[in-house]
């Protein structure tokens, strides 16, 4: 019998475990079982107007056919007076050679790792972390490495974590902020003492970053979101920034992100992307224009009703007792550290298995986000299916106790 012999890059690699769960749920839905879904991070609002009305434009001008490989040249320009207002220090302003369009954040950041990583380059990733990271590492032929964050320090990696960690081997570190799955958040502050060991220290020198601002407009506290390159401008030709329209401007299904580099690292981006993907979907682009050029003002309603929600969710989750959270400074997730009610020699997985099977409630194991005793659930919901799943949640885990 004939037998697939798989490419050995696959070794090791592991299939999301939020698109897998949302599916299970999606399955159970379909035979009529009630399930409470906290696992996706897809915003439940529409897209704005005015993408809508662009699309429809779009088409009457017949603006469907195959465009430039790093995306329109509007659209890249719109792309560039949102990072460097974002990064108003920067020794030199971006143009529009530095930034690629992509098929949403993730290839962004895969098409990064693609292009940077040989066999043996290890990547620094602080855990908690989104669970594609290290993943795309390894595609790439790299080493992740993992920065343990502390519960204590809210999920932020310190200076002397960050110097402890580097190695000879060390290519890039990886940041998130505000960060899925902790919601976590660096201050302008942070970032430039984390910076100051890329500038200073010896072993740094060659070290490069990446940073994903994709939850950049969802933050929630008086402290502003700061972009890497906002707190460390003379980084500027060893970052590439990551961003796009899924979280901040709920356009998940359109799949438009992009990177933003020195004009060496975009040419070998757009020379990988040339050779897979080609130019990104044109009317999505023709989209995401006219929603970049809307003000800040009208995404307030969105951003308050998250704040909304994640007030709500640690109300009901805090009658728990025994559940840790930091509480988030953004993005639209809780990482809930639910140690205190594992069994013996049970994990995350366990755990969310029997939530779902007995409490018919959809949550992320947190193993492979780096946190095995932790789950995380996402509030882009509506507010009853968050109230009744995390209702569901504490009276599960007072079972427990």
């Amino acid at each position: 019998m004939f037998q697939v012999q798989l490419a050995s890059r696959l070794n090791g690699v592991s299939e999301s475990a939020t698109l897998k769960l949302n599916a299970a749920v999606q399955a159970m839905k379909a035979q009529g079982i009630d399930v409470a879904n906290l696992t996706a991070g897809e915003p439940d609002f529409n897209v704005p107007d005015a993408a809508k009305e662009a699309v429809v434009e779009s088409l009457k001008l017949n603006r469907s056919r195959y465009t430039p490989v790093p995306g329109v040249i509007e659209l890249r320009n719109q792309i560039v007076e949102k990072t460097n207002s974002q990064q108003p220090e920067l020794p030199a302003r971006w143009k529009a050679t530095n930034v690629i369009v992509t098929n949403g954040g993730k290839q962004a950041l895969y098409n990064t790792f693609m292009a940077l990583l040989n066999p043996g380059d290890e990547v620094l990733i602080p855990a908690p972390y989104w669970l594609s990271y290290p993943e795309m590492v390894k595609l790439a032929g790299g080493t992740p490495r993992f920065i343990e964050s502390k519960f204590e320090n809210d999920y932020k990696i310190t200076p002397d974590q960050l110097r402890s960690a580097i190695t000879p081997k060390t290519k890039l570190i990886v940041f998130n902020s505000p960060s899925n799955p902790t919601g976590a958040m660096y201050s302008k502050a942070e970032y430039q003492a984390l910076g100051k060991v890329l500038l200073e220290d010896a072993n740094a020198k060659n070290v490069m970053v990446i940073s994903d601002e994709i939850y950049d407009r969802i933050t929630f506290d008086p402290e502003p979101f700061c972009s890497f390159l906002g707190a460390c401008p003379a980084l500027q030709e060893r970052t590439i920034t990551v961003n796009g329209m899924s979280k901040s401007a709920a356009m998940t299904g359109w799949r438009i992100g992009w990177s933003v580099a020195s004009e060496a690292i975009s040419q070998a981006l757009n020379t990988l992307q040339g050779q897979s993907t080609s130019g990104i979907n044109a009317l999505a682009q023709w989209a995401s224009i006219a929603s970049l050029k809307l003000p800040e003002s009208t995404f307030a309603s969105q951003v308050q009703s998250f704040r909304e929600r994640r007030d709500l969710t640690l109300e009901i989750l805090k009658k728990a007792g025994k559940i840790d959270i930091v509480k988030p400074a953004g993005a639209f997730y809780l990482f809930l550290g639910v140690g205190s009610y594992l069994r013996s020699g049970e994990d995350s997985f366990a755990f969310a298995e029997e939530l779902l099977e007995k409490a018919q409630v959809a949550v992320v194991p947190g193993t492979p986000f780096g946190a095995p005793q932790s789950v995380r659930i996402s509030y882009a919901t509506d507010q009853a299916t968050l109230i009744k799943g995390c209702e569901k949640i504490v009276e599960f885990v007072k079972q427990r106790a």
